[in-house]
């Protein structure tokens, strides 16, 4: 019988695929601050009341599971640039009997948009107000943070390439632990930083976009542990041409804390697949 929960992400699964099929294929090769940041708009104007793109979105398959991931973000006023947003992070295991999802993150945040249009590669400040990341587990196994940040977003270009480097610093550290991961500040220290690079080609259509990432966190109460933190490698190609061009995707991830069910476990993972 199908669970609430499990009703939920197939409904996500379903609205982040129609999103993608009829809002991607409105995008242009203009390279604005939305097209090249990985806050980029799931439709054209972040300035509209729409839903937009928060994180990554990707269906990526390897070792040791799949992982699916579904972001998106809401302005809640027209003229103010106040955003609820949602994560969820589903790793889920395809090759084992029934393939059960073996966790699922949920991650849902209030933050305020401070754009800087005349501050230089610095564009704009999100201000945090709350952050929550759980993962709805009972017993054992429940997992759970709150935190605040800010978060700063800054783009320089070059060229046809487009140079990234967002940091998010947590304001409030941490606060509202699950009693079952008391111990998860020192997994994933008080901030975060991701580095990536974009280049636009004209290959007559055949490639139009590359990006390569990375992305890293030190563990460690302050974050003096680069041992105990994660790092991520991802690179993504667009072929051109059509409506509906998802990025090929191929993430590579060491350390802790991918999945808040094994916060406290090092692993590494590889898969590839899609990302929209």
């Amino acid at each position: 019988m199908l669970s609430l929960k499990n009703f939920f992400i197939a409904l996500f699964l379903i609205s982040s695929f129609f999103t993608s099929v009829f809002c991607f294929g409105e995008e242009t090769k203009k390279t604005n601050i939305d097209e090249l940041s990985n806050t980029q708009s799931v439709c054209p104007s972040d300035s509209e009341d729409r839903i937009a793109r928060h994180k990554d979105i990707y269906f990526i398959y390897g070792d040791p599971n799949t992982k699916v991931q579904i972001s998106l973000k809401f302005k809640l006023f027209s003229k103010n640039n106040l955003f609820l947003a949602y994560t969820q992070t589903m790793f889920w295991d395809l090759a084992k009997n029934s393939s059960p999802f073996k966790d699922v993150d949920y991650n849902p945040e209030l933050f305020y948009r401070i754009n800087l249009p005349n501050s230089g590669i610095l564009k704009s400040i999100d201000i945090g107000l709350f952050e929550h990341k759980s993962n709805g587990e009972p017993g054992l196994d429940s997992r759970a943070w709150n935190r605040s940040y800010v978060k700063f977003n800054t783009v320089s270009r070059f060229y046809k390439w487009t140079f990234n480097w967002d940091t998010k610093v947590f304001a409030l550290y941490r606060f509202g632990l699950d009693k079952t991961n008391q111990d998860i500040g020192y997994y994933m220290g008080f901030w975060e930083t991701k580095i990536y690079f974009v280049n636009f080609f004209d290959l007559n259509d055949f490639i139009d976009r590359a990006q390569l990432y990375f992305s890293f966190f030190s563990g460690g109460e302050i974050s003096q542990c680069i041992s105990k933190g994660g790092q991520e490698l991802g690179l993504k190609i667009r072929i051109g041409g059509g409506k509906f061009n998802p990025f090929f995707f191929v993430q590579l991830y060491h350390g802790y804390n991918e999945s808040l069910l094994d916060y406290n476990k090092e692993s590494f993972s590889y898969r590839f697949g899609l990302s929209f």
